[in-house]
Parts: structure tokens; C-alpha cells; sequence
């Protein structure tokens, strides 16, 4: 099994980062593989026993594990125990069987490993999901209603044609290309296609140089696609809609510059939610939030999110 602290891709992320962000040689997370179906998982984690609760960040496309985790630095340094999978298709994790997956597998991947982790041990899991993570993190919590909160960036609803327009690289994909997909799927789903042909990766920060480095990942945005997976994830329905979710609470954290998924692509699935919830601006931040003074704000609202829910 391959392990990140044989690669070095991922230390040129560091470079565009806030010191807060950065990994450190000195305190790097552990790195474990969870058996899952057909699947060896990845997992970056910072375990801690003491802390009152766990959170699992979820990346979305063209990110990993280890790139999405390091936005679990400041919360693990704030005393909090934070695991972050590669999802399957991504970064170190491993298909056994070579087989042709779907969306829905990755939902079903976290709310396993959400009912795996309690099995550990009872303490709370909270679900922070960054991009398309945002949406599966929602998912995962309406799968599986052991979740006590939510923190997203992106609640974009691929089902509605405006964000899949937003979602694509180019329009005409998400218009034409996706009727295709589901008229010819018995010919296409087995195509692999890279990640940056089919969404707007330029736009994942608003720093060509920085959105490069992810462009060229081979773990992540260099990467590619079954189209089979995008096929299944523009048509997925949740196991509840958001008019019926109570089960946790919700911070939605909305990048002020997010080039790729403004307000707008987002508001409609946010407007629909029945739970508790609250919307901030990121100022500044784009896609992929790590610009001052939005990190700050990002920081301060996810620990105080976290404490109103009586867990510390």
C-alpha cells in the first residue's frame, strides 16, 4: 500500500498557504487504510482520545485527503481529532476489483465509516465537507442520522440544470453532454476521462499558479473520471430531501470570491433546509477559502459552531 510520506506532490500546496495551513514535518497526520468493501481507503488522521468530538473532512473534486486535511490543522490544534479519507478515485485509496463504481458509493463510504468510528467509541461526528464535499456531507448526514452537524461550502444540487451548468467546465456539457451520457451509458459509462476536461479546476482558487498545482496532481485534479460516476452523481437523490432534514444542524461557510460555486449555486438547496442553520461570508476567499480575512472568520465560526453543540 502506497503512503503520503513516500510522495512529495503534496507539499507544493504549502507554498500558497497561511502558516496555520501548512503541514508541518514535525506534527504530520498518521496515515491508515480502513478496509471497506473492495476498497482500501485512505485515511489521513489526527487522532486525539481526548477530544469531545471527530470530524471528517470530505474533499470533492479534483482534491484528497490530504490536501482537504489541511484544514484540520487549526482544528486539531484546538484539541480536536479530525479524519480525512481519500474518497474512491482519488488519492491513495485502491480498488481491488478495478471495478466500475458509482456516486453512490461514496455516500456510502462515509456513512460507514461514520457508523466504523463509533464503533470505536461513542463521541459525536461532525461532517465538514469542502466543494462538492459540501453536498456529500449533506448526503451522508440525511444516509445516515448518527451525524450531529454539518459544515459546507458548497451545496450545490447537481440535480437542477443551473448548477450543472456551474459545475461544468463548459456549458454545452452539462447540457447536451449529460443526455448523452444517460441515452449511451451502456457504451460510455466505462470511459475514464481526466477531471479537468469536465469541470472548471482554473477555478478551484483564484491564483492560476495555485490552481495549477491542483490541475497537475496526479492524486487529485490530474487525475481522472469513470464517466459512469459523473453520470450517477448529476442525477443522485438524497435519502431526505432538505424540506424534511432536522437530524444536525448546519454552518454554511459561502467564499465571497468563489469563482466556481457562488451564493447563487448554493442558495437554492440552502433556502429548502428544515434544520437549524446559519449562513457566513467568507470575505475575500475563493473556492478553495484560504485567503485572509475569511480563514479567520472560517476559523473562529467553525470552533464556535462547535461549541454550541455542547461538545467541549
Amino acid at each position: 500500500m502506497d503512503y503520503y510520506r513516500n510522495t512529495s506532490y503534496w507539499k507544493k500546496y504549502s507554498a500558497f498557504l497561511p502558516e496555520e495551513l501548512q503541514y508541518k514535518d514535525s506534527r504530520l497526520p498518521q496515515e491508515e487504510y480502513w478496509q471497506w468493501r473492495h476498497f482500501n481507503i485512505h485515511l489521513d488522521a489526527m487522532r486525539n482520545g481526548e477530544a469531545a468530538v471527530k470530524i471528517i473532512i470530505l474533499h470533492g473534486a479534483g482534491g484528497n485527503g490530504r490536501i482537504i486535511g489541511l484544514f484540520g490543522n487549526f482544528l486539531n490544534s484546538h484539541g480536536y481529532e479530525y479524519i480525512a479519507p481519500d474518497l474512491p478515485g482519488y488519492g491513495l485509496t485502491a480498488n481491488q476489483q478495478k471495478s466500475n463504481f458509482e456516486y453512490s458509493q461514496w455516500v456510502d463510504c462515509i456513512s460507514d465509516l461514520i457508523d466504523e468510528e463509533l464503533l470505536k467509541d461513542p463521541r459525536p461526528i461532525v461532517l465538514f465537507g469542502l466543494s462538492m464535499g459540501g453536498m456529500l456531507a449533506y448526503q451522508a448526514a440525511a444516509k445516515n442520522k448518527k451525524v450531529k452537524g454539518i459544515i459546507a461550502t458548497t451545496l450545490a444540487d447537481p440535480r437542477l440544470q443551473p448548477v450543472r451548468d456551474d459545475l461544468a467546465k463548459y456549458a454545452w456539457q452539462s447540457r447536451l453532454g449529460m443526455p448523452l451520457l444517460r441515452i449511451f451509458k451502456e457504451l460510455t459509462d466505462s470511459l475514464s476521462v481526466p477531471i479537468k476536461w469536465l469541470c472548471k479546476m482554473e477555478r478551484i482558487t483564484n491564483d492560476s499558479q495555485f490552481s495549477k498545482v491542483f490541475a497537475e496532481d496526479p492524486l487529485a485534479g490530474g487525475s481522472k473520471i469513470k464517466l459512469r460516476f459523473l453520470r450517477t452523481f448529476m442525477d443522485f437523490t438524497p435519502a431526505i430531501e432538505p424540506e424534511e432534514f432536522s437530524a444536525a444542524p448546519l454552518l454554511f461557510l459561502q467564499p465571497a470570491k468563489d469563482a466556481w460555486t457562488a451564493w447563487e449555486t448554493s442558495r437554492p438547496f440552502y433556502n429548502r433546509l428544515n434544520c437549524q442553520k446559519k449562513m457566513v461570508i467568507l470575505d475575500n476567499c475563493g473556492h478553495a477559502p484560504y485567503e485572509q480575512p475569511g480563514v479567520s472568520v472560517m476559523r473562529n465560526e467553525i470552533l464556535q459552531f462547535l461549541k454550541t453543540l455542547h461538545f467541549t
